[in-house]
């Protein structure tokens, strides 16, 4: 409607609308595990027609307005002032709802102009997308995507299999990967030797990893697959560094995964020149590391323990589909914090 609308005026004005309590009990009949802010909504439509000058966004606030189809005189005069305080002198309203043009054209004495009521160019509403968003993927537009991506974290030791898992997985779900940064920056900044490692490189690397998640959520198919986590980068600070790292910490806090996956560290160890943790003991300390960072964090995680490719590899299919088909939050019955004192 608003391209059409766009191509039909020399200026026009889209005006967002939010509703605090309405919008949350949208949110909570919803199967959306989170609910977009208003400055998603804002950010979605600047994105969209950010190369479109002649499309102007706003926002109106709904607050305290009685709910649908009753507030209309409250909701005409606060539209009256937006469109004062903004200097617009509208011709039109655009519209895709008949009832809703009688009443505009009532209250703000403006034409009205209807746009496919019967939604026969774009048959698909708001609500069905909330309540299955990966069902009506293809009608949800470029920018918004990126927001239902579901991310998933593949953890585990060194030499436990997470890089192949990882591209097998995207691969066979046919999405994006974000890649585990902080080799690259090892080979980029420090001539391909983890010795000359330092505490300061810590922040750096978290920084990193959360450019190549952010890229693969923004390209992803409804899923995208993370090589390693923040937890992991903590790990290796604290084995490394002797301490936590303020600012890999505060990721781990601000950066939540929907799915954290780990692999048990019992598969064959490649020492590939940058892995220094090969002894049994060493390996074992670490993946207790890692399972009490996420007790400490609240971290729910579903353990792998099978030490057979292909078993971790179908395991992990199964997890990642009863996620994408839940309708709420994932079911975490098989999640824990699995023996991580021992």
């Amino acid at each position: 409607m608003i391209q059409r609308a766009a191509s039909q005026v020399d200026e026009l004005h889209v005006i967002l609308c939010h509703d605090a309590s309405r919008d949350f009990d949208l949110f909570q009949k919803s199967s959306m595990t989170k609910q977009p802010t208003v400055e998603d909504r804002w950010r979605w439509l600047l994105q969209t027609f950010k190369y479109q000058d002649n499309i102007k966004i706003h926002d109106l606030s709904e607050d305290g307005i009685p709910p649908y189809p009753d507030g209309w005189d409250e909701w005409a005069i606060r539209a009256k002032k937006l469109l004062a305080d903004n200097h617009i002198q509208a011709n039109a309203i655009y519209s895709s709802e008949p009832k809703d043009a009688i009443r505009y054209q009532e209250l703000l004495g403006v034409d009205t102009i209807v746009i496919d009521a019967e939604r026969s160019f774009m048959n698909i509403s708001a609500t069905q997308i909330r309540q299955e968003p990966f069902h009506y993927w293809d009608y949800i537009p470029t920018e918004v995507k990126p927001f239902f991506v579901r991310k998933v974290a593949i953890l585990g030791g060194e030499s436990s299999g997470k890089s192949t898992l990882v591209n097998k997985l995207a691969n066979t779900f046919n999405t994006t990967s974000a890649w585990e940064y902080g080799r690259d920056y090892v080979f980029s900044h420090l001539g391909g030797n983890e010795k000359a490692l330092q505490f300061s490189d810590y922040d750096k690397i978290s920084l990193g990893q959360a450019q190549y998640i952010d890229f693969a959520v923004k390209y992803a198919n409804k899923v995208a697959f993370i090589d390693t986590d923040y937890v992991t980068t903590q790990a290796f600070c604290m084995t490394y560094e002797g301490q936590k790292h303020p600012f890999v910490q505060a990721m781990i806090e601000t950066q939540p995964f929907d799915l954290v996956i780990l692999l048990e560290n019992n598969t064959p160890w490649v020492n590939d020149g940058l892995r220094h943790l090969g002894t049994k003991e060493k390996r074992k300390d670490f993946q207790e590391l890692l399972k009490q960072l996420m007790y400490e964090n609240n971290i729910p995680y579903v353990a792998i323990t099978s030490g057979n490719y292909e078993e971790r590899y179908l395991e992990s299919i199964r997890l990642v589909e009863q996620l994408l088909n839940d309708k709420k939050e994932q079911n975490n019955e098989n999640s824990n914090y699995e023996n991580w004192s021992k």
